[in-house]
């Protein structure tokens, strides 16, 4: 059986044109984006819904930063990817990701194919782990388009 999945992307950022713009560029790429003006909102909708395949979130923001956002998310959903999208300077950023809980950065501005690509290889890298962990056969991948398509066979 082949399955195409377009995944739900919770985008999290204060700035409501960034936030706007990206759900816009999420969109024109068959994602299913969500946005979140801050962190509060975020872990709300990922406790109310528990869909995400993956959060895209500033580092800067009131309340509660990035980087303790993807701590708690970790913490909700351990196999949910965390990418930031950031105005940092990436050396900063870059330094502190490892077991920081992002996955990945990306940074302002963010070129519509950069943030296709980061999309897909994280997404891919996230549904073969997940493929892997519930499927003891096999695991089919192949490129249509911009759809990602994943078959399973056998259990």
């Amino acid at each position: 059986m082949v399955m195409n999945l377009k995944a739900n992307i919770l985008v999290v950022d204060d700035d409501e044109l960034i936030r706007n713009m990206v759900c816009l560029l999420l969109s024109s790429l068959n994602y299913l984006p969500t946005p979140a003006q801050d962190a509060i909102e975020a872990i709300d909708c990922m406790k109310n819904h528990n869909s995400f395949q993956l959060v895209l979130t500033d580092i800067n923001m009131p309340q509660m930063d990035g980087w303790e956002l993807a701590l708690h998310i970790k913490d909700l959903i351990p196999g949910v990817p965390v990418v930031a999208l950031t105005g940092e300077a990436p050396n900063v950023i870059l330094n502190k990701l490892p077991g920081s809980g992002i996955d990945h950065a990306l940074f302002k501005p963010v070129k519509l194919e950069v943030l296709r690509d980061a999309m897909s290889s994280t997404l891919q890298s996230h549904w073969i782990k997940y493929a892997s962990e519930h499927t003891c056969r096999a695991l089919i991948i192949s490129r249509r388009g911009e759809r990602l398509h994943v078959g399973t066979f056998g259990k």
